[in-house]
């Protein structure tokens, strides 16, 4: 009952409240909120777009200040802490949580979608179509490379420093309300984001669950040939993630989302390598050559292009609005990755973090697009015609690559099995971190805390399957992430301001 009436009890019921409202609204008058969030969205790109994909290049660097500067040596924690999990589950558990089952939802999908739709592509009279293709795989490096990894792991950095390093609460406005403790709109300001965060992160990962069980009906339905065509086959499905990811939540850290951390690096590697083995070797070699050159030395150039004399459309429904939507992760994400980061420096928690997974993703992309514009150029190019004439449901062009190779009796399977671990994984740390949040920021997450928002969180996901919401739900998480970019420059202020002046004092301690 304390926790519910006492200190910290506003952000509980704010975000209680917050939730309700907008699924609510997505129940009640799904059209109406899906055109009026988009149309929010729609006023910003007119007038901010451009300011949208420069933005992760300023945390890239950010990130890189931090790391290699006089602050790169800074345990997040005492000096004598020590990391909780392993090396390869810390970075497991951080990758499928960071991007979860968004690799094979778009693992083919996304490049594919830039080739035939962006300035740069087919769409483009004259475009050579190969140039077009490398063209896709440039913006998709972009989109899920060094940019991505930059806004997370600069979200993990702020958090994990005041809540390991200054003994502060793990939530969002922790930066904000202590890095500006000399403000008096430190506290308040603070006080909105964590409800803002919680509600928001509620919401982000439902439509995350229901696209998952989505993509799981489509798996068994590729394996079997057998449809699911009642809504109790959609409940069943629902309950088993519920029951896994409820149990991975309340267990400790390195049980829980370290094991499912370890597993789903694990099987994603063998799937990659497998597909690999049955691929155009050469051409995928040449693919992850110049992925690496995208990630790495294209990454400013297509940062800083913003087509001010072309058609917007492509521009603002892929680049800008996925950038809005990792921002819009950060709040939970933050507080997870501080979480698991605990008795690392920033230097290696900003390496490690940012060019892993970064690595991972140039590796995967060229296999599994590879195969897919393969497919286009040297097959029958169903799976780019499936593309263009399906913009809803790109992501089953993922499973339509391993139907092309032989033993989809095998993969296939496999492919469910990482489908239900990257959904169970992403949504673990999800309701650790909501917890977290709504419990006025403790290290460890509450059980009781944690199972009541695994309920709420399913609940609103059921609703949105029964009621198809899924976009209005979605449109929540993007047009959140609008005011939480102000949120995470102000809470990168806020701590520099503090480790500046703990610099001065003397108090800063090396690892």
């Amino acid at each position: 009952m304390k926790t519910l009436l006492g200190k910290g009890a506003t952000v509980f019921w704010g975000s209680i409240i917050f939730t309700g409202i907008f699924s609510i609204w997505a129940v009640v008058e799904p059209k109406s909120m899906t055109a009026t969030l988009w149309s929010w969205l729609g006023l910003y790109n007119q007038t901010f777009s451009w300011f949208t994909m420069p933005m992760p290049i300023i945390l890239l660097f950010i990130c890189l200040y931090l790391a290699l500067g006089k602050f790169g040596k800074v345990k997040l924690g005492k000096p004598e802490d020590k990391p909780e999990l392993s090396t390869f589950a810390w970075i497991g558990t951080l990758f499928t949580a960071g991007i979860g089952i968004g690799i094979v939802n778009f693992g083919v999908a996304e490049p594919m979608v830039h080739y035939l739709q962006s300035p740069q592509g087919i769409a483009a009279a004259g475009t050579n179509p190969a140039l077009a293709a490398e063209n896709g795989f440039k913006y998709s490096m972009f989109i899920w490379g060094l940019p991505a990894w930059s806004i997370y792991t600069i979200a993990g950095l702020v958090i994990g420093y005041f809540a390991y390093y200054k003994g502060a609460k793990f939530l969002p406005g922790t930066p904000i309300e202590k890095g500006f403790s000399d403000k008096k709109w430190g506290s308040s300001v603070a006080t909105v984001t964590s409800i803002i965060a919680a509600g928001a992160a509620s919401l982000t990962i439902a439509a995350h669950i229901a696209i998952g069980i989505f993509q799981m009906q489509n798996a068994y339905t590729a394996i079997t040939g057998q449809k699911f065509s009642r809504l109790s086959d959609s409940l069943v499905l629902l309950l088993i993630m519920f029951i896994i990811y409820t149990i991975a939540a309340i267990l400790p850290i390195q049980k829980g989302m370290g094991r499912l951390g370890e597993i789903n690096t694990i099987v994603a590697v063998v799937l990659m390598i497998f597909v690999f083995a049955l691929s155009d070797a050469p051409m995928i070699m040449r693919l992850v050559t110049e992925n690496i050159r995208h990630a790495f030395l294209d990454v400013i150039p297509v940062g800083f292009t913003t087509f001010p004399f072309q058609d917007q459309a492509w521009f603002d429904s892929w680049p800008n609005t996925i950038m809005i939507w990792w921002i819009s992760w950060t709040p939970f994400l933050g507080i997870f990755i501080a979480r698991i980061s605990k008795g690392r420096t920033i230097r290696q928690i900003v390496f490690m973090s940012i060019l892993v997974p970064t690595f991972f993703l140039i590796i995967w992309f060229s296999v599994f697009a590879g195969n897919g514009f393969w497919n286009a150029f040297f097959g029958d190019g169903k799976i780019i015609h499936f593309i263009a004439n399906n913009p809803e449901n790109v992501y089953l062009s993922f499973i339509m690559v391993l139907q092309e190779l032989p033993g989809f009796q095998i993969t296939g399977i496999v492919f469910l099995f990482l489908v239900v671990i990257f959904l169970a994984t992403a949504t673990t740390s999800s309701m650790i971190s909501i917890s977290i949040m709504t419990s006025n920021g403790p290290e460890n997450a509450p059980r009781n805390r944690t199972i009541l928002w695994s309920i709420i969180t399913t609940m609103i996901a059921f609703a949105n399957i029964v009621t198809g919401t899924l976009d209005g739900i979605k449109a929540v998480g993007v047009i959140i992430g609008i005011p939480f970019m102000f949120f995470v420059f102000l809470s990168i202020s806020g701590m520099y301001r503090q480790m500046q002046a703990d610099y001065k004092r003397g108090d800063i301690t090396k690892e």
